[in-house]
Formats: structure tokens, C-alpha cells, sequence
């Protein structure tokens, strides 16, 4: 599986050619799981543009300049001192070793391997059906975590009216103090205050003693969900959590991010601040809503997942082994993940998804950003074009994805292609892949629908699929049954989009409601849609056919 795919093997030499057919390039950061040729150090790289020297066959010596080589990206020379290190077509560096792990404190233990922290609503609306399902899977997560990946360390903070940390060792709670409930900055130091009693557990090794407090969690008052998020941060940053769970059925009312009453600090500012913090600590934060016949305003907590790379489901209390389980199941490849793309001068981003909307405004404005954590399913695609005309015979392309991995070692992984530039839209559709375009318009629809605008990601898919049929008439037979498979595919989508449209219609608009909740959660969830997942979908209806 390539890391960098790119729509055509070759680039359009200028903006008119294909114009209604955006040209993107794919990076798969499922890749990352998949070693490539690896290299302890650092690349040498173009002190401009930060492009990567390819190969030593690009270095040139002279007597008046020394060691140096001109960079393929922009052109500038620069001078080699020390040992050469390249980074050829598809390398990973090694740039700094794991931290040292042979302490045994409690922080150095909690940074090896995986950590979970849930978030669990326990408030007066979660009695019954809601939280006995919650209880039944986490407990089963345990299990498996327990079975599969016994070294992941786990954590719980459970909330109503009072906010507590559960020590699954003895059982004691420790309580974030009431009077901080209003204030960001209070709840980080209280939750300071508190950091040596917070202590997790590995499922592998205790996994019985986790489910025992999981079935001890029993419903009480309100919905003090914001300073339990507050908390969880606090927790995150001090212990470098990787992946926050969220489960609730209700409206946060109590404390700062309530989502009822007049708040000092708005909810939908208190929630996104939070995201790019989470998101600045390398932390992933997946919100399981419960639907129990009432809102919970998905669309605010929403940020949380959309900011940090992770995931958002809108459930029946039947549905949530499946979901749990999906996240219990699923590995970050890479957390503090930095991506920069570089290009020739005059080759600029016009657009990205996948992301967050902060995160595409940092990659239009200079190609690079930090995005949080990636996982296999992770896909980000760059909308690039041309400034004026390419008038050189090919387009050089290099990815750098800096991450951190499982085991704590830095790394960057670049990987470079080189596209020959095309004079007619016949040399591009000769080696034409529709499905990146198809999933970057799928993802940029989700991201509107996200964002309220439903209607504008139907046109842009309706937009795309004309494009697409008009482009056919003249394409290679290989490309024309391409294009045919991802329009059922994109006519599924703009489908199902209508179908939230009308039910969004239908319901209240002045209030929170569960057919906004189940809009927003699509919305996120198409926004994040992976060209493995659309196209694997169609295969197995074929197959099933």
C-alpha cells in the first residue's frame, strides 16, 4: 500500500485543463504500520524549503563552493557539511530513540504502549437500558483489550453532578472540588493538585478488578460534562494519554461547557479550545453518543473528535458493543503528528480534507501542520494546482509525516514521487484513479454537512459526478468502469445526505434534537470517510450480489 498516491501519474501543465476535476494527491497513513527502508538520523535536508536530498548522485563537488547539491523542489544550493544521509524515493528516520522506559515510576510506565481514558456519563438520564449497556461494553472491551493488547493501561473518570477519578485498584474516588467546576483554569489546577493519587491500570494484568468497578457504576444527578472533559485533559497532558472515550446520553448542564443557560465562556468556544489542545497533545478524543429520544447537541461536542482525529457515533443502547468495540480495536500508528508538503515554487495547496477546518487553513496558508494522532483508516488529501503555467517536464512531490510511534521513538517518514507534466487532459486520463477525487469531495461534502451546510456538499457531489460522466466519453475503457463504480458509490452518498436533509426538516429547529445529533455524527463521519472504506463497502455489496 503507497503512502502518496496522486490522481494522474501525470500534472496538468496548466489550471484550465481539467478545471472541473480537482487534482489531489492521497496520504495513507495506514503506510505507517508497513516499515520501509529505515535510517537512524536525520535526512539532510534544503535549508529553504526543507525538501530532502534524494540521492547522493544529486551532490556535486567544487573547488570554491565544497560539498553541496541544488534542491529538486526550489532550486537552492546548498553546501553538505557531516555525514550524508538521503532519503530516496519511501524512507522512515529514526530521530530520536524511545524515552528511557527501565524507571519505574508511575508517569514513565503510563508512557509505554497504549492508554485509554473513559469518560463516563453516570447522570440521572443513563438509569436503565442506557448504562447497563455502557457497563456491559466497557466490560467486554476490557476483555478483549485484556486478550489482545494486555500492556494498555486504563483509566476512568466517571461524572454527574461531581466529577470523579475511580482508583480501580482500591476503588477510592478522587473528586475534582465542586468550586472548580466553572473555571478551565481552576479545574487544570485542582486536577494538578491531584495528579499523584491518578494512577491506571494494565487490562492485562487486572483486567478482573476493572470490571468489577465498570458493574459498580450506578446513575445519579446532573451532567457535569465539560469539567469531566476539563479533567480528562489535565489528566492527558500530565500522564500523555493517546486516546480519550467519551460516553454520554444527555445535555451537559452543570459547569463550564453546559449547553443550557448563559455560560461566561460559550459552549461551542469551550469545546473547540479543547479540541486543539487535545489535539496539540498528540490526543485522540471519540465521543459515543447514546440516543435516548432527546438531544444532546452532538454538533458542539462534535469539535472534540473533529479537532483530533477521532471518531463520533450516534447509538441505540443495543448498538454500542459494536461501536465500543471498533474503538477498543482500533491502534493510533502515529500520535503529535506533523505533516509538511513540499513542491516546485509556483505549485501551491488550494485545498485539503480529512482534517480539521483549523488544520486546512494552516495547510493552504504553508503546507504544513500539525494534525494530532492517525490511525489505519486515516487518510488526508492536498487539492493542488499550478500558479501559471508549468513550462519544466516533470513536477517533483515530497510528503514528510513526522509522528511519534507506539513504542515512543520520533520519526519522519518522507516519501517523494515524481509526476511528468501533461500538455492535454488526454495524457492525464491515460493513468486516471476517480476515487481520490471521489473521496476528497466526499470528505469535503462531510465537512459542510458538518458545519450546517448540507446543501452545499450535495452540489459538490452532484458536481463532481457530471464532471466525471462528461470526462468518461473520452476516457480508456479501465478508466470508464472506474468512474462507473465510484458514481454508485458518490449516488449513495448524495442519497443519504437527502435523507438527513428531509429528516433535519422535520424536526425542531429552536432545539436540540436526536435527528440533529444523527446529522452532525454523519456529517463527521463522512468528512472522515477513507477511500478503503467507501470503495470496500461497494465490493462487498457486489460480492453479496
Amino acid at each position: 500500500m503507497p503512502m502518496l498516491r496522486t490522481t494522474s501519474d501525470t500534472f496538468p501543465a496548466e489550471t484550465k485543463m481539467m478545471s472541473d476535476i480537482p487534482y489531489v494527491l492521497r496520504v495513507e497513513f495506514g503506510a505507517l504500520e508497513k516499515e520501509e527502508k529505515k535510517i537512524i538520523g536525520k535526512p539532510i535536508a534544503c535549508h529553504k524549503c526543507n525538501g530532502f536530498l534524494l540521492s547522493i548522485d544529486q551532490i556535486v563537488e567544487d573547488d570554491k563552493v565544497g560539498k553541496h547539491f541544488i534542491c529538486p523542489f526550489c532550486g537552492t544550493l546548498n553546501v553538505i557539511e557531516g555525514e550524508i544521509v538521503t532519503a530516496g524515493d519511501d524512507t522512515d528516520f529514526v530521530i530520536e530513540p524511545p524515552k528511557d522506559t527501565t524507571e519505574s515510576d508511575t508517569e514513565s510506565l503510563e508512557q509505554m504502549g497504549g492508554t485509554l481514558l473513559a469518560l463516563i456519563d453516570v447522570s440521572g438520564s443513563m438509569a436503565g437500558a442506557n448504562l447497563a449497556a455502557v457497563k456491559r461494553s466497557l466490560r467486554t472491551s476490557v476483555e478483549s483489550l485484556a486478550a489482545n493488547a494486555p500492556n494498555t493501561l486504563f483509566g476512568l473518570i466517571e461524572f454527574e453532578s461531581s466529577v470523579l477519578f475511580r482508583d480501580l485498584q482500591s476503588g477510592n474516588e478522587i473528586i475534582l472540588p465542586r468550586n472548580a467546576y466553572a473555571s478551565y483554569e481552576a479545574i487544570q489546577k485542582q486536577t494538578q493538585q491531584l495528579m499523584d493519587h491518578i494512577k491506571f491500570l494494565s487490562v492485562g494484568e487486572n483486567a478482573d478488578r476493572i470490571k468489577k468497578h465498570l458493574s459498580a457504576l450506578c446513575d445519579k444527578g446532573g451532567t457535569a460534562l465539560g469539567p469531566a472533559v476539563a479533567m480528562g485533559y489535565a489528566i492527558a497532558k500530565h500522564r500523555d494519554i493517546g486516546r480519550v472515550v467519551l460516553l454520554t446520553d444527555g445535555l451537559a448542564n452543570e459547569g463550564i461547557g453546559a449547553l443550557e443557560g448563559f455560560q461566561v465562556t460559550p459552549a461551542t468556544s469551550f469545546y473547540e479550545e479543547m479540541g486543539v489542545e487535545f489535539m496539540k497533545n498528540g490526543t485522540a478524543v471519540d465521543v459515543v453518543g447514546i440516543a435516548s429520544g432527546a438531544g444532546m447537541e452532538l454538533k458542539t461536542l462534535g469539535l472534540l473528535p473533529e479537532a483530533t482525529g477521532g471518531q463520533m457515533y450516534y447509538v441505540t443502547p443495543n448498538e454500542l458493543d459494536q461501536s465500543i468495540a471498533e474503538l477498543a480495536g482500533s491502534s493510533l500508528l502515529g500520535r503529535d503528528v506533523e505533516v509538511r508538503l513540499i513542491t516546485p515554487p509556483g505549485i501551491k495547496v488550494k485545498d485539503a480534507s480529512g482534517v480539521s477546518r483549523g488544520v486546512i487553513d494552516d495547510l493552504k496558508a504553508k503546507a504544513e501542520s500539525k494534525i494530532g494522532v492517525v490511525g489505519e483508516n486515516h487518510e488526508l488529501y492536498f487539492e493542488i494546482e499550478s500558479e501559471s503555467r508549468v513550462e519544466s517536464d516533470t513536477v517533483p512531490i515530497q510528503v514528510q509525516v513526522t509522528y511519534t510511534d507506539s513504542e515512543g521513538a520520533r520519526r519522519v517518514r518522507a516519501v517523494t514521487t515524481k509526476l511528468k507534466v501533461a500538455k492535454d487532459d488526454e495524457e492525464i486520463m491515460k493513468t486516471l484513479d476517480p476515487t481520490l477525487g471521489a473521496t476528497f469531495v466526499t470528505q469535503k461534502a462531510g465537512e459542510e454537512s458538518f458545519r450546517g451546510d448540507r446543501e452545499e456538499g450535495k452540489k459538490r457531489i452532484s458536481s463532481f459526478r457530471a464532471a466525471m460522466k462528461k470526462q468518461a466519453e473520452s476516457a480508456p475503457e479501465n478508466v470508464q468502469n472506474r468512474i462507473d463504480e465510484i458514481d454508485d458509490v458518490l449516488a449513495g452518498e448524495e442519497e443519504e445526505m437527502e435523507r438527513l436533509d428531509n429528516m433535519m426538516k422535520a424536526a425542531p429547529a429552536s432545539a436540540p434534537s436526536a435527528a440533529a445529533d444523527e446529522a452532525y455524527t454523519s456529517g463527521l463521519q463522512q468528512m472522515r470517510r477513507s477511500s478503503k472504506q467507501m470503495f470496500r463497502k461497494k465490493k462487498d455489496e457486489d460480492d453479496e450480489e
